[in-house]
């Protein structure tokens, strides 16, 4: 494989996979965070409203249930954002996405170690590849990290009675 076909089949379809995941993952960032804050305000309010208006209209049972759902919403928004982590995915699409442009952009002008390099296809390539696998670590990471505490592990990275080192 020539570098022109590596830059566009593996450097630029990965900038726009990555773009792509980073806006997709600060967009539910933000949406959940804000929707989080709107609903930690109204469950106050609502808890405060009057249980009635009037000598007849008793809304006391319907403010109950509004507090009951908009809580309920409220700590389920909480848990997804703290097992999905958005905010942390976005962070690391972002940052490697970044790392990729700059490292395309230092082999397109031949600056920094591809200046003047015999092998600075050879370089970029192994450059590139280090990037992409270094991401895939720091999502493996957050993955088992997820995993082990729904596993009701008690740290991040502890291992368990039977499991095997490598892991």
């Amino acid at each position: 494989m020539d570098i022109e076909t590596y830059m566009t089949d593996r450097v630029d379809d990965q900038l726009k996979y990555y773009e792509n995941a980073a806006t997709r993952a600060k967009n539910t960032h933000v949406r959940t965070q804000a929707a989080i804050i709107i609903l930690g305000l109204l469950v106050p309010v609502v808890t405060n409203l009057p249980s009635s208006w009037g000598p007849s209209i008793d809304i006391g049972p319907q403010i109950k249930i509004a507090v009951t759902i908009l809580s309920l919403t409220l700590a389920i928004l909480t848990g997804l954002a703290n097992f999905r982590k958005p905010g942390d995915l976005w962070l690391t699409y972002r940052m490697t996405e970044e790392l990729l442009k700059h490292e395309k952009f230092l082999f397109i002008t031949g600056s920094g170690p591809y200046f003047n390099s015999e092998k600075a296809g050879h370089d970029f390539v192994e450059s590139i590849e280090s990037i992409i696998s270094a991401e895939h670590n720091k999502f493996r990471t957050i993955v088992d990290t997820t995993r082990r505490a729904t596993d009701g592990r008690v740290e991040a990275g502890q291992k368990t009675e039977g499991e095997s080192p490598d892991r």
